[in-house]
């Protein structure tokens, strides 16, 4: 197997050439570069390389390249490189994934071997040559994608002030089983599905599959509600609400017990389009939940306009509640701005008791995260559900 390239951007050329250096002895074949305009012509030639960029430098900084890199829809994993404070690398992060790139880590200045052979490994393992659109689409018709589900909980505080959750659903998350590539998850496959147009053709299978779970499960074995992701080109389909509708139907599958999640970032982006489509899929009568809130730009005039039933705090803020209070904070703020405006709020991300017993004390309604359990394939959440369903956990 040819060694995978990594091309890296820092005008720093000590620091630069020590991380091709540690590169190379996790087996890249790293590249140099100080100047931009030499390093986007050599991705040109090179679109499969991994990028490490820094963040600040004279002729363009690490925002403006990711600008660039997120217009030529570029797919590959990306280092974000700086030696600014952990708040300005996660925001760089935020800007990174609203541009739909894949932030595969941050590394601070300066940087220590131990953290970047880490890294390296890590990306070594990850970085396989993106998937082609006729590998998609043969993956498609050979049924390789697969529903795993995670676990979605409600909040019950218990006498004394312990607090206990009990099962209420699930949501719907895509897996590829490839016989070659194994089992990946969505950072592998879905930028590759949006950038070559296959949104609409992936989001049927997807909700097909949900379709089949709820009617394999039947009215009253599991009455658990399930939820599926929706991408941005789906928001902007007129056509959206009647095709799941149809689905519906044909499957003989209660639509009530499915609920349809859109990002902060696919809901804003249009939004004009998306109060067309996101209204009739209410009247079509589909609930609906804001994803990954937070982590986008919304205007709260528009928030209020969108016919939501839901918000979901990122599991990024949740990671950050219990070592942060400018965290905390902002956690609190969404929850109570979601009640004020008649929304159940969900957290994702949630690990451990600790964060369970914050959220409860302000008054979240519903949690996902580990703490429930990891994204199952439908037999064993069938399983887990039985298992915790009429009583309260942990």
């Amino acid at each position: 197997m040819p060694e995978q390239n990594i091309f890296v951007l820092d005008d720093e050329r000590d620091i630069g050439e020590y991380v091709c250096t540690v590169a190379k002895m996790n087996g890249f074949e790293s590249h140099y570069f100080s100047n931009p305009n030499e390093f986007f012509a050599a991705l040109a030639a090179s679109p499969t390389a991994c990028v490490a960029i820094d963040l600040q430098m004279p002729i363009l900084d690490g925002i403006e390249v990711m600008r660039r890199l997120s217009a030529m829809q570029f797919h590959r994993p990306i280092l974000i490189m700086s030696g600014m404070d952990l708040k300005v690398l996660e925001s760089a992060r935020h800007f990174a994934k609203a541009h739909r790139l894949a932030v595969s880590d941050i590394i601070s200045k300066p940087v220590r071997v131990e953290e970047m052979n880490r890294i390296f490994g890590r990306l070594k393992s990850s970085s396989h040559l993106p998937p082609s659109k006729a590998d998609l689409i043969e993956a498609m018709e050979r049924g390789e994608f697969v529903l795993y589900l995670q676990p979605k909980a409600r909040i019950r505080n218990e006498p004394g002030g312990h607090s206990r959750y009990t099962p209420l659903g699930f949501e719907g998350l895509a897996r590829w089983n490839s016989p070659t590539r194994g089992l990946s998850v969505p950072d592998v496959f879905i930028p590759q599905i949006i950038a070559s147009g296959l949104s609409p053709q992936f989001s049927d299978l997807v909700f097909d599959l949900a379709l089949a779970t709820l009617k394999r499960w039947g009215p009253s074995a599991i009455t658990a509600s399930l939820a599926i992701n929706m991408s941005a080109s789906d928001v902007e389909d007129i056509t959206l609400a009647d095709r799941l509708w149809s689905r519906c139907l044909g499957s003989g599958v209660d639509h009530q017990r499915i609920t349809i999640e859109i990002t902060e970032s696919a809901a804003m982006e249009h939004p004009e389009r998306a109060l067309d489509v996101l209204t009739r899929l209410r009247l079509r009568g589909f609930s609906l939940s804001l994803d990954d809130f937070g982590t986008g730009y919304s205007s709260l005039v528009q928030l209020q306009r969108l016919p939501f039933a839901e918000l979901k705090i990122d599991r990024s803020l949740t990671a950050d509640c219990m070592s942060s209070e400018h965290t905390r904070i902002i956690v609190k703020a969404i929850i109570d701005l979601g009640h004020n405006l008649g929304l159940a709020v969900v957290a994702e991300g949630v690990e451990d008791q600790e964060t369970l017993e914050l959220l409860s004390n302000w008054s979240c309604d519903h949690v996902q995260g580990y703490l429930l359990a990891q994204p199952l394939p439908p037999d064993l959440a069938e399983k887990w559900w039985h298992e915790k369903h009429g009583s309260a956990h942990p």
